[in-house]
């Protein structure tokens, strides 16, 4: 079995590829994606559809090897009846067709790139090209124009994203955001654990003193405390103010909710078959979960506008070349005596500013399962924003 280091400028570094079975070669000029865009023909190669899936495939390897082994890409993960690399790949080809719609929409929004953002790009792929041997960007199946175009089709799709939210923003009304909060407590009543993790069934005179432990707690001045005493669990809830329907909570809950004024305690809230409900209402207008709501719905109306997009094109994949990329080499993370020399290239690399943030956040937060992308505050013109968003990217890549 083979090893050889890899690192990387701009794009999140790794460490080894080990070679497991090799992989065949591809014809990097072959087309993956026939786009029919009005009079418009454009194709997507199949290097860059290869390049794009080892390189989330090198994402997931460096977080999650350690924790499935080696025979996770074979294996059925979600009970789905598709394997993780087919899932993977699938998701690959979804982003593939959400950045080119993006890109190719990028004049609605006076969206280009600036010349210091294409020099950073090309900057950027050459360092990534440069700094790992033969062996590994032969894996990878990296070129120096196809890590270029990753990270220019990552930036565009970035900023048309941001500048179509900003856009949908002023159709949301403060109606649509406003969220209230409450803190809640639920007396459980369809029984307990034994010592063998089995459900045992409440007596009655076990639910009777449940329910006078919640009105107790109806009757507090001080919830926190109270519950404190009694030994249960606090939960917080946010809800859109005067909502006809929940997804995650009986609507018996937020009704009640919205009978109350700031720091009131409701009454004993029995929901059938779950147990006696005891809330405070928090904040009336929590600015935190409206901010958050805002955002939701711009994202839901992003989501919508690509969809809109992707009505208005054919995208045709050809699945006999699609085929032929597999993850049969693994990719993983640092071992501990590289450490110290990951630590100087990535000093190195905070001194070169790259493009946006997002260009190169994706891929790792969704192994990490982080928050969403953020990128700086818009300024007065479009080449300001774009040249913020170049620095972000920088910050970001040097952080991975």
């Amino acid at each position: 079995m083979m090893n050889f280091k890899i690192k990387s400028a701009g794009l999140a570094a790794l460490s080894a590829a080990v070679l497991l079975t090799g992989c065949g070669k591809l014809d990097q000029n072959a087309t993956l994606v026939t786009i029919k865009n009005g009079d418009t023909t454009d194709t997507i190669s199949l290097g860059y559809g290869n390049f794009a899936a080892r390189y989330q495939q090198s994402m997931y390897d460096q977080f999650l090897l350690s924790y499935y082994g080696e025979g996770m890409w074979s294996s059925d993960m979600t009970g789905s009846g598709s394997t993780m690399q087919d899932e993977t790949k699938d998701n690959v080809l979804d982003e593939i067709e959400n950045q080119y719609l993006a890109k190719a929409h990028a004049a609605d929004y006076n969206v280009s790139l600036t010349d210091d953002q294409k020099k950073a790009i090309a900057d950027a792929a050459a360092k990534f090209i440069s700094d790992n041997p033969e062996e590994t960007i032969k894996e990878m199946g990296a070129t120096e124009d196809i890590v270029k175009e990753y990270l220019e089709n990552r930036t565009y799709y970035t900023l048309v994203e941001k500048a179509a939210k900003e856009a949908a923003d002023p159709d949301i009304s403060e109606k649509d955001t406003w969220m209230r909060s409450f803190t809640y407590v639920l007396f459980d009543t369809n029984g307990k654990k034994d010592e063998d993790g089995n459900t045992v069934e409440y007596t009655e005179e076990e639910i009777a003193n449940l329910k006078s432990q919640a009105e107790d707690l109806s009757k507090s001045e001080d919830f926190d405390k109270d519950a404190e005493k009694l030994g249960v669990t606090t939960s917080k809830f946010s809800y859109l103010k005067g909502e006809k329907e929940d997804d995650t909570m009986d609507m018996k809950i937020i009704k009640a909710a919205e009978k109350l004024n700031e720091g009131d305690v409701s009454s004993v809230i029995e929901i059938e078959d779950v147990g006696y409900y005891v809330l405070r209402l928090d904040k009336d207008h929590d600015e935190d979960a409206s901010a958050n709501k805002r955002s939701a719905l711009q994202t839901e109306a992003f989501t919508k506008l690509l969809d809109t997009w992707k009505a208005e094109i054919t995208w045709t994949v050809d699945e006999d070349q699609w085929k032929k990329v597999e993850f049969d080499t693994l990719f993983k993370a640092p071992e501990k005596e590289e450490e110290e020399s990951t630590e100087t290239t990535e000093s190195t690399e905070a001194t070169t500013e790259t493009t946006t943030e997002e260009t190169v956040e994706d891929d790792s937060e969704k192994v990490e399962e982080t928050t969403e992308e953020t990128t700086e505050e818009t300024e007065e013109t479009t080449e300001e924003q774009n040249e913020d968003s170049t620095e972000e990217t920088a910050e970001e890549s040097d952080a991975e």
